[in-house]
């Protein structure tokens, strides 16, 4: 129960601190109909700063506890943070409004161009996402 009421309190303040983010930073302003693209931004920065909160009620409660936590939990959250921002990367290079106006344009080389710069990021983050569950799954 203790746990399922940590989970509810960090999703809302996980929400209140994106929309205060996201208003501060101009990229939607709450009331509005976001695009697909405000809606990929407002995802990620809600899932951005729900793992945040939830690793550091992680390391809190292991201190608490006074609980070693393993090298294989320390690298694989940092794997699963570095690839959270790749991701994002990967959103921003695969702009839907980009490729849309490009499409229409008849410049299907850059359309190309674009989809690959967006796989060099995605890539990168599914192999770290990969490594990172095969380490924290480790039991050494």
């Amino acid at each position: 129960m203790k746990k399922i009421l940590i989970v509810i309190v960090t999703i809302i303040l996980s929400l209140i601190i994106t929309f205060i983010t996201t208003e501060i930073f101009n990229l939607y302003h709450f009331g509005s109909i976001p695009t697909i693209l405000t809606f990929n931004y407002l995802l990620f920065i809600f899932l951005f700063i729900t793992y945040i909160l939830l690793s550091i009620v992680y390391i809190i409660t292991k201190k608490i506890k006074k609980e070693k936590i393993g090298i294989n939990k320390i690298l694989g959250s940092i794997l699963i943070f570095i690839s959270l921002i790749l991701i994002m990367g990967f959103i921003i290079m695969v702009n839907i409004d980009w490729l849309t106006y490009y499409l229409n344009a008849n410049s299907s080389p850059f359309y190309v161009f674009i989809l690959v710069r967006g796989l060099e990021f995605l890539l990168p983050s599914i192999i770290l996402i990969v490594i990172s569950i095969l380490l924290l799954k480790n039991k050494r």
